[in-house]
């Protein structure tokens, strides 16, 4: 350090000279022990002499520092050249300066000193040198480092930065404030006792390697044994100590005898990991070094917290909280990545929806409770079917989506190892689930689709609603394909499997179209309610020989469509059931029916129109309502409506569909069975009922045979005589006997022949309705032609 003795002076009230400084007891006495390095520098700024705490700072003895020029030696290729400069310039212009410098001790430790330079003056003002008072901030400025990184990990921790980066990050900010010493810092699994990997960014990575999947415990070297023991741990000799036995060599390859390591505990006192110190000998670690752990671990137990908390509702989002299952929003992921790895790699692999057929009922007879067992027993039963690579996750309720990775080979072959494990999830199903001690049968109904189509992904593929597919998913087509197959199985007679074809979705979007022009049709009154009349017969008169006499009338909904034309009821009304437009349509029909009611009441004309009912418009909890309200708003007698119910319903062992039958027939209303015959009638079920008519299905009237003289039926066109008893015969014989029995009326609908006529007439049956005698007309036709007498009444 150069300076100019020629310069003036504005610290004159700290003149003293070297001399004077060293001749003073009491200065001596001072610079002896403060804690402080205190050096004299000439004019030259070479060292005169240095206080003992300056030799124990710097780790130089005062001999070799004579004459010396201090930023000669203690500066280095870090320390910074602006500072160095900046104090020359003053010390030139005789001022005092304070700078803090980075400078390195004997043995190369950096060392950041703070560094106060006087000048001394004679006392006539003349400089006589400088006086070095050098404070060593080295810790104070570690610390401060310490705390901005703390402050940098702790805000990477919170905007969610990867766990490994954390910690690495946290292991080299250690390693910059710690001295003499490397660590390593390592990762438990969720079950806190094997250990799963770490960082250790100064040691080699087979230093870590062999630590992991060591299970934790008593003596398994430091770390091993801190986490078993929930504290911190000392080995001062690696080479002594029996923990480290059989893997001792690894630190001491790299000349590190001793570690000091401490766990890292959650909340409950739990391990999550361990950081740890690594150094030549135990002599290295001081208090300084614990209170670095203690940073450390901090630091990282939040990481580790935080990102097993990130883990934990990632997890749940995309799982089922029930089975453990994938869920849907997982699902389509895996959907996505595999589709578009098949369509890369010509591959081939199948989606498939499955539903629990009935499970319903389940739920109804065992409760809840009883039915999410009944779930995690068939999710644990399917998921075992599955090869690995393949997924099962379930979509909700009774429903879970299979999910086969695609493999080399064409369609068929896809198609074939569909089939295979599509019958083996049936199969499982079949197999009966213990629930309540008891064991408890169920089936299932299969939708599969092949993936990729990538003629129809290029279509842009659109919901049945015509919005494009949710979450910008180039392959949900592929999971509405699946879910119209399952449809289709259903529809079949469930408990099958059913692969999806192009015509399934047009047949379904052109159902869509046709529900809404129905509504559109509904809110335009462009339907019509048609009457078709129903006739009684004398039992000894054929169709030549007598008049059959009016007896009653069917309303019978019609639909003439602008567009589509006439519109077949078989065709609608499954539609509007589905979609649940059948209770304002049946409720309309009901109108139109009391309407006419009224009129002929008001021309003196007593006869009853009967109605159909669908079960999802009986159901309805508004029905007994608006029933009521036509009754009181249209006036006719009560028994001449007459509500037809199909079989099926009137099986049902609801409570409440037997009080809207009581509730209904104490309006004086009057009921039929709809189609007999085709479903599963229970007599007692029967007599319990206010019934007043059975109609025959006209499935049975079509085979009726007229029989000869000898008990054989006519042959039918295209058979030969001879032929037994017609079984349509006497299965109609035995249901008029039934009916006598329950003195029920019965009308045999579909009538369209003379034969059938015929032999109706002979078996004893009193009413006919059908195209023969009578086709649905008009309402005002069927009227005109009642109050004109053609029909009569």
């Amino acid at each position: 350090m150069s300076m100019n003795p020629s310069a003036s002076s504005a610290a004159a009230t700290s003149a003293a000279s070297v001399d004077d400084l060293e001749g003073s007891n009491c200065l001596h006495q001072l610079l002896q022990h403060t804690s402080n390095g205190v050096c004299g520098y000439d004019l030259q700024g070479r060292v005169q002499w240095v206080n003992p705490a300056f030799e124990e700072l710097t780790g130089y003895r005062a001999e070799d520092l004579a004459g010396q020029v201090l930023s000669e030696f203690l500066t280095g290729e870090d320390s910074d050249r602006t500072v160095i400069a900046r104090m020359h310039q003053q010390c030139e212009l005789g001022e005092p300066s304070d700078e803090e410098l980075l400078h390195h001790d004997a043995n190369g430790r950096p060392l950041r000193l703070r560094l106060r330079c006087i000048p001394l003056m004679a006392a006539d003002g003349t400089l006589t040198g400088y006086l070095g008072v050098h404070t060593d901030v080295t810790q104070a400025h570690l610390a401060l480092e310490l705390s901005h990184s703390q402050l940098r990990l702790l805000e990477s921790v919170t905007a969610g930065q990867p766990l490994d980066k954390t910690l690495l990050d946290l292991c080299q900010a250690i390693e910059a404030v710690a001295t003499r010493v490397r660590s390593s810092l390592l990762l438990l699994d969720e079950a806190g006792t094997r250990i799963i990997g770490g960082k250790a960014p100064s040691l080699p990575p087979s230093f870590m390697q062999f630590t992991s999947g060591l299970r934790i415990g008593e003596g398994v070297g430091t770390c091993g044994t801190a986490m078993w023991r929930r504290e911190q741990v000392l080995t001062p000799a690696i080479g002594e100590d029996p923990a480290w036995e059989g893997f001792r060599h690894h630190p001491h390859a790299l000349g590190l005898d001793a570690c000091l390591s401490m766990p890292i505990l959650d909340d409950a006192g739990n391990p999550l990991g361990s950081f740890a110190f690594y150094a030549t000998s135990g002599d290295v670690f001081n208090d300084s070094h614990l209170g670095l752990l203690k940073v450390a671990v901090n630091v990282a137990r939040l990481a580790i917290e935080r990102h097993r908390r990130d883990e934990q509702l990632t997890y749940q989002a995309l799982h089922d909280a029930l089975t453990g299952l994938p869920n849907r929003r997982l699902l389509r992921r895996k959907l996505g990545a595999f589709a578009d790895l098949a369509l890369e790699e010509a591959r081939v692999g199948a989606l498939m929806f499955l539903d629990l057929d009935h499970f319903k009922r389940l739920n109804d007879v065992l409760g809840h409770d009883a039915g999410d067992r009944a779930l995690i027993q068939i999710a644990a039963r399917l998921e075992q079917l599955l090869e690995p690579g393949d997924v099962l996750a379930r979509q909700g309720g009774d429903e879970f989506i299979v999910l086969l990775a695609p493999r080399f080979g064409g369609m068929e072959d896809a198609r074939a190892r569909a089939m295979h494990v599509g019958e083996g999830l049936l199969a499982r199903l079949r197999v009966p689930v213990e629930l309540e001690g008891r064991a408890h049968q169920l089936s299932g109904s299969l939708g599969i689709t092949l993936y990729p189509r990538p003629d129809e992904a290029d279509e842009g593929y659109q919901t049945l609603s015509g919005a494009a597919e949710d979450e910008g998913d180039d392959w949900g087509h592929l999971l509405h394909e699946a879910d119209i197959a399952l449809y289709e199985s259903k529809g079949a007679g469930r408990a099958r499997m059913c692969f999806f074809s192009p015509d399934m979705r047009n047949r379904i979007i052109a159902a869509t179209q046709m529900e809404q022009s129905l509504r559109s049709a509904l809110s335009r009154q462009h339907l019509e309610v048609h009457l078709q009349p129903q006739f009684s017969l004398q039992s000894d008169a054929s169709l030549e020989h007598q008049l059959p006499r009016l007896c009653g009338l069917e309303a019978l909904l019609r639909w003439n469509d602008p567009l589509l034309g006439n519109v077949s009821p078989a065709t609608f009304i499954p539609i509007a059931e589905e979609s649940g437009l059948i209770v304002e349509l049946g409720h309309w029909v009901l109108g139109q029916a009391c309407a006419v009611l009224e009129d002929m009441a008001i021309r003196g004309h007593q006869l009853p129109i009967a109605v159909n009912v669908s079960q999802v418009q009986f159901r309805s909890a508004e029905f007994v309502p608006q029933v009521a309200a036509l009754l009181k708003r249209h006036a006719f007698a009560p028994d001449m409506l007459r509500m037809e119910i199909t079989e099926s319903l009137a099986a049902e062992d609801e409570a409440d569909m037997l009080e809207k039958v009581d509730q209904l027939a104490a309006l004086g209303l009057t009921f039929s069975i709809d189609d007999f015959g085709i479903g599963y009638s229970n007599l007692a079920r029967l007599r319990r009922m206010p019934l007043s008519e059975l109609k025959i299905d006209r499935s049975f009237i079509k085979d009726l045979r007229l029989i000869d003289d000898d008990g054989l039926a006519a042959p039918a066109p295209g058979e030969t005589p001879g032929q037994e008893v017609c079984h349509a015969n006497e299965i109609v014989r035995a249901m008029l006997v039934m009916a006598r029995a329950l003195s029920l009326e019965v009308v045999a609908e579909g009538v369209e022949t003379s034969e059938q006529f015929e032999v109706l007439r002979q078996l004893g049956c009193q009413r006919v309705q059908g195209y023969l005698l009578g086709r649905p007309r008009p309402m005002k036709d069927v009227l005109d032609e009642i109050e004109a007498g053609v029909l009569g009444a």
